[in-house]
Formats: C-alpha cells, structure tokens, sequence
C-alpha cells in the first residue's frame, strides 16, 4: 500500500507541477495556437490530478502539491528566461524541457513500480501526457 500510495503522491505533484510551469508561461503566449495547445495541456493535468488526488483520499491520504517555494522558484526562473525573448519558440523549448524532466522522472517511478491497478494506469496516463505534449509543442519550435 505505501509504495502505491508513493506513486499516487509523484502523480500529483508531477501534474500540479505541469499546471504551474504552463500557468507561469501562458501570459506570456501571442501565438492563439500556442495558447490553445497550453490550455488543453494545462486541463489534462488538472484532470490528473484531480484523479490521483480521488485515488489518495480513498485511501483515507492527503495529497501533498508543489510547495510554495518550488511555485515561487518556478515563476522566477520562468519570468527571468523569458524577460528577453517569450517567442513561441521560446515558451514551446522551454514547456518541452519540462515534459521531457516528466517522462524520466515517471519512466522511472513506473519502473520502480511493482503493483498494478489504478496507480500504474494513472502513471501511464501521465507518461503518455508527457510524451503528447513534447510532440504536440515540436511544431513550435
């Protein structure tokens, strides 16, 4: 049960990272199609991460987000990389490193995973995000 419920815990933070890095850019998109690309990106981590945090609370656990130092690093770092140049280009490069961070980091929890059931799905479900939105920015760059 811990090491499903530790999985659970990276599924929720990893999609509550993901809504904050694009939360952080999305003011600085002009690009319509770039922004719709965001948006929907931003809504399917919002959706899982509301579902690992259902799965938690069933499992009488509260889910721990990204802590307020971390969000205040991220629009800091974000802000700074993008004070002189926030060209679609920019923002999609940027957005991809993030994904790519993703898909390692969840290869490797999915890896370290030995049970099955909604926790491996839902890890699945973000590693498939993740590798989506990598190709879904390519054409921005």
């Amino acid at each position: 049960m811990e090491e499903e419920e530790e999985l659970l815990q990276y599924i929720y933070k990893s999609a509550d990272m993901g809504c904050e890095g694009i939360r952080t850019v999305l003011d600085y998109v002009e690009d319509e199609k770039l922004k719709k690309t965001l948006r929907e990106q931003l809504g399917t981590y919002q959706n899982l991460e509301q579902e690992a945090g259902r799965l938690l609370e069933e499992r009488g656990k509260e889910a721990g987000g990204v802590g307020p130092v971390a969000r205040a690093s991220t629009e800091v770092l974000s802000a700074g990389k993008l004070l002189m140049d926030h060209s679609a280009s920019k923002i999609a490069e940027m957005t991809i490193q993030g994904n790519n961070m993703g898909i390692s980091k969840t290869l490797q929890h999915i890896h370290d995973y030995h049970g099955g059931g909604p926790a491996k799905d839902l890890a699945q479900r973000l590693l498939s995000a993740e590798e989506a939105g990598v190709e879904q920015l390519k054409p921005f760059l």
